[in-house]
């Protein structure tokens, strides 16, 4: 991708970004973008793809994990943005998984999400067909404390995975989770930087 063209998805992303961004809790780091994850806008994931693709073209990626659920549709734009030799593997929030499915990674994972009225809830994220010398991007939408991405990146690693990178379409700066995966040694990308939200519905991006 040319400047002019990063510049194009970039400034894209940001203007739909603003105009649909909601702050729910500003003391407690919480906002809500439909188009970025719960109801996703595939010129979002589009551009999004653009960006992460152009940022990750030269690191021999063999496969793509998203992370569930809205990770796993920004996993298929990217592939197929990429349009290289690499293998989409499925990953799945259920406790329950195909019975066809092998090689499983799994982790449970602390959120918290205010659907449930702002209590911490655990998911048992599951990863099919890891391998040993896989060199995987994980993609995920949103980046807050990290402890999601740092934990699944950090549990494959130990498996032998190399994790080639990690990306997301948007991170909250003021909560470091990008940075705290950044520790783990691997490439990071967010394709929207939040770096302070306050009432009204105050969104700075970086």
């Amino acid at each position: 991708m040319g400047t002019d063209e990063v510049k194009n998805a970039t400034d894209f992303l940001k203007k739909e970004f603003l105009k649909e961004a909601k702050v729910i809790d500003h003391e407690r780091g919480y906002i809500s973008i439909s188009s970025f994850n719960l109801r996703m806008k595939p010129s979002v994931l589009a551009a999004a793809a653009k960006l992460i693709s152009n940022t990750f073209r030269d690191d021999d990626i063999t496969v793509i994990h998203g992370i569930p659920h809205s990770g796993n549709y920004l996993a298929t734009a990217v592939a197929l943005e990429l349009d290289k030799d690499v293998r989409l593997h499925a990953s799945r929030k259920d406790q329950n998984i195909p019975t066809s499915w092998k090689d499983v990674y799994r982790e449970e994972i602390r959120s918290f999400t205010t659907s449930t009225g702002g209590t911490m809830v655990f998911s048992g994220i599951n990863l099919s067909f890891v391998k040993k010398g896989d060199r995987v991007l994980i993609l995920d939408d949103v980046c807050a404390t990290g402890e999601t991405g740092h934990r699944i990146i950090s549990g494959l690693k130990e498996r032998g995975v190399t994790v080639v990178g990690y990306a997301v379409l948007f991170d909250k700066v003021f909560q470091g989770g990008l940075d705290q995966i950044a520790t783990l040694g691997i490439k990071v990308f967010s394709c929207v930087r939040v770096s302070e939200i306050g009432p009204h519905d105050r969104i700075v991006l970086q």
